[in-house]
């Protein structure tokens, strides 16, 4: 199936397939639903989550001269996941403070934020002004 034959994916497609990804048994998961806080989904395994849901639906989110900037609207210095890395005594922190680096700022990203994301980048990919969100 190519990307032009493939419509929209539902909130509720996307929703199905982050409980497959996560395996999560979590009785309810929404549209407010955090990747991060609610469902454990940080680091790695989130590059791999936004990978594994382009690929699913078709759709690109990920560009080699911007990453994932342009398509969720990052500012410098923001990201969508905190790092995996285990840091007890801080001396990552402690080095980027005497670096004078600012912290990074995350940007705990909801389900439905990752669907507007699919849908636009589905309109972009597509040539499409319409509207066909279905919730």
């Amino acid at each position: 199936m190519t990307n032009t034959e493939y419509c929209y994916p539902t909130l509720s497609q996307l929703i199905d397939f982050v409980r497959d990804f996560t395996g999560s048994r979590r009785a309810s998961i929404t549209a407010q639903t955090y990747l991060e806080e609610d469902l454990g989904i940080t680091g790695d395994d989130g590059a791999e989550l936004l990978e594994e849901v382009a690929q699913r639906f078709g759709i690109v989110l990920h560009t080699d001269e911007d990453g994932y900037r342009t398509t969720f609207s990052l500012g410098e210095n923001e990201y969508l996941f905190h790092s995996e890395g285990f840091d007890p005594l801080c001396i990552g922190r402690l080095i980027g403070w005497l670096r004078n680096k600012p912290r990074p700022i995350i940007r705990d990203l909801t389900v439905g934020a990752l669907h507007d994301a699919l849908v636009a980048a589905h309109r972009k990919s597509s040539g499409s002004t319409t509207s066909s969100t279905e919730y």
